[in-house]
């Protein structure tokens, strides 16, 4: 999608790739509203969504869908800037950000989300950030990864007002953070 300014709203319908192939890619100033993403593949990023300009998700969900590599549910590409409100992500998975992939030179903004049951390979059960990622007022439930069960932190982490209850990892069940002096955490809540 490349129309600046486009509004999608889906009025609570499904998007199904029938675990085929992805179903967006994003390329400028785009607000996707009220719509089920699920069942989408895709063999390298963005089970869901390829996001490579300005996103705004609004009161979607995502379930079931799957990247090989990055970003099960949504990739948010280098340069890009991905925003997110009260929307929820369950059981997408990927190698790496089960759910989200924050890519470098990349933001990334939360607010009033639930992660629950996704799950990466190797890092990030729910999101993997390379980043700059702030989250408000969301919920990580039961996810899993080899590395940061939550979350796999590389970037610019700020976290407020969350709750992690049994995220399961061998290292860093709810946070692996990887960037010294990089993690704010305020007014959290770890089960």
């Amino acid at each position: 999608i490349n129309e600046k300014g486009l509004i999608i709203n889906g009025n609570g319908h499904a998007i199904d790739g029938n675990a085929q192939v992805s179903l967006l890619c994003i390329k400028a100033e785009v607000t996707l509203k009220n719509i089920v993403f699920k069942n989408a593949y895709c063999e390298y990023s963005g089970g869901a969504i390829i996001n490579e300009g300005d996103l705004m998700v609004e009161n979607c969900r995502f379930c079931h869908n799957t990247s090989d590599e990055f970003g099960g549910a949504i990739y948010n590409k280098r340069y890009s800037r991905l925003r997110i409100a009260n929307s929820r992500f369950r059981k997408n998975r990927a190698d790496y950000g089960g759910a989200i992939f924050n890519d470098s030179n990349s933001l990334m903004n939360l607010d009033r989300a639930v992660f629950k049951s996704n799950s990466s390979e190797f890092e990030g059960g729910a999101i993997y950030n390379k980043s700059e990622l702030s989250l408000h007022d969301a919920l990580f439930y039961s996810n899993a990864s080899f590395k940061g069960g939550a979350i796999y932190n590389e970037g610019m982490l700020n976290i407020e007002d969350c709750n992690f209850e049994k995220n399961i990892a061998s290292e860093g069940n709810d946070i692996e953070n990887q960037n010294e002096n990089s993690l704010n955490v305020i007014n959290c809540i770890f089960y």
